[in-house]
């Protein structure tokens, strides 16, 4: 649409009155969600004034709400960190609104968008992502603070980070197994080609270099943190008459699907086959046997992630903190 588009143009598309754009554009009440999103849209559409229109709703109005977008709400790690931030955010008067991705990018924008249109104070973000989607830079445009949790998106800027030192802790569990003479390590991992998946990936890989031993393709499998994917990752491997004595996973759940999959084919544990997994989810200790795995400060995590959002919120700090916590081995029964 050519030349300068006025209020009258957008309340006569949305068959409303000049009265009720002004109301949403100001973030006032008295209209109806659905229409209030049909004029959002519009307004959008139609580039009507859209730099100034969200921002300045944005700073008159402060919601004290924080919304926290994640993967998998079944998935208890997610749980646990949605508990956290909710904790630490709930202390100091902020409501916690939580959104499943579903493990799905388009999802994960649609909350985004949905979130900057219900002017929310900040935006928590797990994401999904591999690469930046046009969605991501809403919160960037419209001035919602973004704090990444668990992973990130190097294209989007001016977003604080609160993650581990994946590369490290993979580097660390696989030199365990390499110094108790462990030279066939399994790896079950994510699908990513970039953030979290690709770190842990590369702890692999380095430590593979690092001690001398070939990095083989056949002992890396690809799951997806369900213990479905566990599980039918070893069946593969079976399958294909792979050898191997130690599994090393990328979270507790495959780790828990590869356990139960190598008792299904007779393999003592830790005798025959070790197993490590990653996160020390609350049920790692009561297997049988007992889960070694990575400690992820699931419970830091979330509080660091909840204050930066309260900081940036409350004194205006444009560029959150990154922060890589740190992981360390737990050793149970599942390892010698």
């Amino acid at each position: 649409m050519s030349g300068r588009v006025t209020m009258e143009e957008i309340a006569r598309l949305a068959g409303v009155s000049k009265a009720t754009i002004s109301r949403v554009v100001n973030g006032k009440d008295g209209v109806s969600e659905r229409k209030r999103k049909q004029i959002v849209k519009l307004i959008e559409e139609m580039n009507y004034d859209t730099d100034a229109y969200l921002p300045s709703m944005a700073a008159k109005i402060r919601t004290k709400n924080v919304a926290l977008v994640i993967p998998d709400i079944t998935n208890p790690f997610f749980g646990e960190l949605a508990r956290a931030v909710g904790l630490k955010l709930n202390a100091s008067g902020y409501s916690l609104l939580l959104g499943d991705s579903m493990f799905s990018a388009d999802m994960e924008t649609k909350w985004i968008r949905d979130l900057v249109s219900k002017k929310v104070d900040g935006i928590i973000l797990a994401t999904v992502c591999d690469r930046a989607a046009p969605g991501h830079y809403l919160m960037e445009k419209y001035h919602v603070p973004c704090v990444f949790l668990d992973s990130y998106l190097e294209e989007i800027p001016n977003c604080g980070i609160v993650t581990t030192n994946n590369v490290l802790a993979i580097f660390m569990a696989c030199e365990f197994f390499i110094k108790k003479g462990v030279n066939r390590i399994v790896y079950i991992g994510g699908s990513s080609s970039r953030g979290v998946a690709a770190e842990r990936l590369e702890g692999y890989r380095m430590a593979m270099q690092q001690f001398g031993l070939p990095y083989n393709n056949e002992l890396v499998k690809t799951g997806d943190y369900t213990v479905e994917s566990g599980y039918r990752s070893i069946l593969e491997l079976e399958s294909a008459g792979v050898e191997y004595s130690a599994v090393l996973c990328a979270n507790d759940l495959m780790a828990l699907g590869a356990m139960n999959a190598l008792k299904e084919l007779s393999y003592r544990i830790p005798e025959d086959i070790q197993v490590m997994g990653y996160d020390n989810m609350f049920f790692s200790q009561y297997l049988t046997p007992s889960l070694s795995t990575i400690q992820h400060p699931i419970i830091e995590m979330g509080h660091k992630a909840a204050e930066f959002m309260i900081q940036a919120i409350e004194k205006d700090i444009k560029t959150p903190p990154n922060v890589k916590l740190k992981t360390r081995l737990l050793l149970r029964q599942s390892t010698r």
